[in-house]
């Protein structure tokens, strides 16, 4: 990656606000990046033949380049004036340019207002991006097999009316003459698509900063966050039944069918089923800090830290067309990842005179519902798991770090000292391992590590 970077304050030069003592900082430069992935998988892998594979593991690879060029600002607009303490305007802006061909706009304005010295509000506006990475983009495409109970539109009498299957790609002389799969098999294709498009978000921000007392801050900021064109692939029967409902392109453009009318009888028949940018998601919360710093004499110094997270909603609507859902406290075969309504991070640090820091850490998770076991239309329905609720789990960890001269530190931790167990599930899925979700809980109980600093 290569950078290059321009910042400085044009105070000077006379770019400032006429009720304000201090200018204009900016800070402007161009970047290019490289994201390069090579997975080459050797036979065993590739044909799925070792035990407990699961399946066959195929080798990925592919490139490309990221040019950009950004600026960003910060103007005092009004400074010691009645009522108004401090009124700051900030901006920033990015253009990326990839080698697929896709390019995007990152922008964001804010706005700080402090009536007094005690007192800051804050807000602001987003817009990002996220382009489909290396895997997205580039894994392997590969004919595979989906299970279906019948094709709609097979049969002396299809389920599904003409109308219907000639939205899928049966002509009025094959309806009523298409063979079925008398397996249940259908063929389809999945793996990579070049031709994702960005997601993009619209995020706002609203928030005040307290300062009451000398050392102590508190800050409250509400958040609603809007993705577009999210990434993500749709089953085939999905596909299938979505064209013949609604006979929206985005789903029968991806059926193909034979010069039979069939989707399994020769490798002419398939449904595509690579990634895409069908969804949206929205989520809004609210962020709590606080710190606050205490002198203890001739014992050193007391920091304590609080950073909690409390997620009102989570609502993801995959496809168009369809009811959203909403992934708030929940997990599961849908929502994936737990995502608890509130967490938390509670840090105190003894920093005593004698060079020795100390730290104690509190980790809090709230307990997560099965997604399949609420009242949801499109998370309802009947699942093997026992399990339907992940308990919440508590979290102590300790670090001390020591000064042993000035240019060596010595570091010792040790998390989850209480050796508590993550909750467990069966059935997983989504970023599962050991029955588990290791992305959220502590799945190695107690772990101890050491290091060792110097400075030259």
């Amino acid at each position: 990656m290569q950078t290059a970077t321009i910042n400085g304050d044009l105070t000077s030069m006379g770019f400032k606000s006429p009720m304000a003592k201090n200018g204009m900082s900016v800070a402007v430069g161009v970047e290019r990046r490289t994201e390069d992935m090579d997975l080459s998988t050797d036979t065993a892998f590739t044909t799925g033949d070792l035990a407990g594979q699961g399946g066959p593991t195929i080798g990925v690879g592919g490139k490309y380049s990221v040019s950009d060029a950004f600026a960003e600002m910060r103007l005092p607009l009004v400074e010691k004036r009645p009522m108004v303490e401090q009124l700051n305007l900030s901006g920033s802006y990015r253009r990326s340019n990839y080698s697929t061909g896709k390019n995007t706009d990152t922008y964001g304005v804010g706005l700080e207002w402090s009536p007094v010295k005690s007192v800051k509000f804050r807000g602001s506006y987003q817009q990002a991006s996220r382009a489909a990475n290396v895997i997205e983009l580039y894994a392997a495409q590969s004919l595979g097999l989906y299970d279906n109970d019948a094709d709609p539109c097979a049969g002396s009498t299809p389920s599904a009316t003409a109308v219907q299957c000639a939205r899928t790609g049966v002509t009025a002389a094959q309806y009523g003459k298409v063979i079925d799969s008398p397996a249940g098999q259908y063929n389809y294709i999945s793996g990579g698509n070049p031709n994702l498009n960005p997601e993009t978000s619209n995020s706002y921000t609203l928030g005040v900063v307290l300062n009451p007392v000398k050392d102590l801050n508190i800050t409250l900021d509400a958040f609603n966050m809007k993705v577009k064109n999210t990434i993500s692939s749709v089953g085939p029967t999905v596909i299938l039944q979505q064209c013949l409902e609604t006979g929206n392109p985005v789903f029968c453009n991806a059926i193909h069918r034979d010069k039979l009318g069939t989707l399994w009888a020769t490798n002419d028949a398939y449904i595509t089923a690579t990634g895409s940018n069908l969804g949206q998601l929205q989520t809004q919360g609210v962020d709590v800090g606080a710190d606050y710093g205490m002198g203890l004499g001739a014992m050193g110094r007391l920091d304590v830290s609080f950073l909690g997270t409390m997620l009102k909603s989570f609502v993801v609507n995959d496809l168009p067309g369809l009811a959203s859902y909403d992934c708030a406290g929940l997990f599961g075969s849908t929502c994936g990842t737990p995502l608890p309504e509130w967490r938390h991070k509670l840090r105190g640090t003894w920093t005593t005179p004698w060079n020795v820091s100390v730290a104690a850490t509190w980790r809090h998770i709230d307990s997560v519902g099965l997604d399949s076991a609420t009242s949801q239309a499109r998370l309802t329905g009947s699942t093997s798991s026992q399990v339907k609720t992940l308990a919440a789990r508590d979290y102590l960890d300790l670090a001390a770090s020591y000064n042993v001269t000035k240019n060596i530190t010595a570091r010792v931790a040790i998390n989850n000292v209480l050796d508590k167990d993550p909750p467990l599930r069966t059935n997983g899925s989504g970023l599962v391992n050991g029955n588990t979700y290791p992305v959220v809980y502590d799945a190695e109980g107690r772990r101890f590590s050491f290091n060792l600093s110097a400075k030259f």
